[in-house]
């Protein structure tokens, strides 16, 4: 299941998965997974697959994974 994050609900979950979905992207198509890292003023920091660093991306376009 996934659920909408807000910046507030991130701090709380740093270490945990995100789903990506730019806003041309469906809730039913699969987005890109990543970890996050931090989280600033205005951006959540996600590590995607195989990259070695942070992109900042819009909470709004952010999936939280949940077990």
């Amino acid at each position: 299941m996934e659920t909408m994050i807000t910046l507030e609900t991130a701090r709380q979950r740093v270490g945990a998965k995100v789903v990506y979905r730019a806003p041309h992207v469906r809730s039913s198509e699969p987005g890109e997974e990543g970890i996050i890292t931090e989280v600033g003023h205005m951006y959540v920091f996600v590590r995607y697959g195989s990259d070695l660093t942070a992109k900042a991306t819009p909470p709004e376009l952010l999936d939280l994974v949940t077990p």
